[in-house]
């Protein structure tokens, strides 16, 4: 499950706002939002270009996160 919270601050410290970050990543805004609140799960792919945007490079950190 996601940890939205620890996510959105993520976010919020890169300087993104969803809208930005979603276009860098190449999704929707729509299919961010319901992966960021649970309703569809991230792929692989997908977590792995949001940790490098994001700059999570702790696995740990990306383990608590996603």
């Amino acid at each position: 499950m996601i940890n939205v919270n620890l996510l959105k601050s993520k976010i919020m410290a890169a300087g993104y706002t969803q809208a930005k970050l979603a276009s860098k990543a190449g999704l929707s805004i729509n299919s961010l939002n319901a992966k960021v609140n649970g309703k569809q799960k991230f792929n692989n792919d997908e977590v792995e270009k949001l940790c490098k945007l994001l700059n999570i490079n702790n696995p740990v950190e990306k383990c608590d996160i996603f």
